[in-house]
């Protein structure tokens, strides 16, 4: 087994993030790992890891999941992301962090396969987080819409998930969601507004947002 995970391993690339983000007493131990159909896009930005530093800490492009192992994931950081600690981000996801914008994660954070982050402001995830597949976050709509007086009426706004959070699959959250700690966001749910109930299921889209089950514990 750990052959096999050797071997899936992309090597020049894990070496060229590693010294080319890192100070080089972190970059020797090789704490981000890219594995095979990892795209590097861009790595003007900046990467922190705000954590006791070692190998393989932070994988990225991981085929754990069957029906994503041809998939490519990407990565395109011109702003800065922050790892609190250990970090799993799945094949076929994509990590967007333009110029002038901050990407936190906390402890333990994992993404299983296909979901895309695109940060253009501020999108801050907490500890404990889970996600399943075809997943998207976003604090921007990446496309300026202005009013007959030219206000700009689509502004970004920061993305905040709390601790011990799991989103369903093909979730998407978009500018201004708020999910609280110890929350299950349901399969398909489109939220784009600040909840403060922790410890719920909520869902919906549209008008329909809102929390479908309440005082809910979610274990793994």
């Amino acid at each position: 087994m750990k052959l096999k995970y050797y071997f899936q391993i992309n090597w020049l690339k894990t070496f060229y993030i590693n010294f080319s983000t890192l100070p080089l007493k972190s970059a020797i131990k090789l704490p981000i790992v890219l594995f095979y159909r990892t795209v590097i896009r861009s790595l003007k930005g900046k990467i922190i890891i705000d954590a006791p530093v070692s190998h393989g800490m932070i994988k990225i492009g991981r085929a754990d999941v069957s029906h994503w192992q041809y998939a490519h994931t990407i990565l395109d950081i011109n702003g800065m992301v922050h790892f609190a600690g250990k970090a799993t981000v799945g094949r076929g996801s994509a990590l967007v962090v333009n110029r002038g914008g901050k990407l936190v994660t906390g402890k333990k954070f994992r993404i299983t396969a296909g979901t895309t982050i695109l940060c253009e402001k501020s999108i801050t995830i907490g500890d404990n987080f889970l996600s399943s597949w075809d997943n998207l976050i976003m604090d921007s709509d990446h496309h300026d819409i202005f009013s007959s007086t030219n206000e700009l009426l689509n502004a970004p706004r920061p993305v905040t998930i709390g601790n011990h959070v799991w989103l369903g699959c093909r979730c998407t959250l978009l500018k201004g969601s708020v999910i609280p700690d110890d929350c299950v966001v349901a399969s398909g749910s489109v939220i784009t507004k600040a909840f403060s109930e922790k410890s719920a299921i909520i869902g919906g889209s549209g008008k329909n947002q809102l929390v479908l089950k309440s005082d809910i514990i979610w274990r793994e």
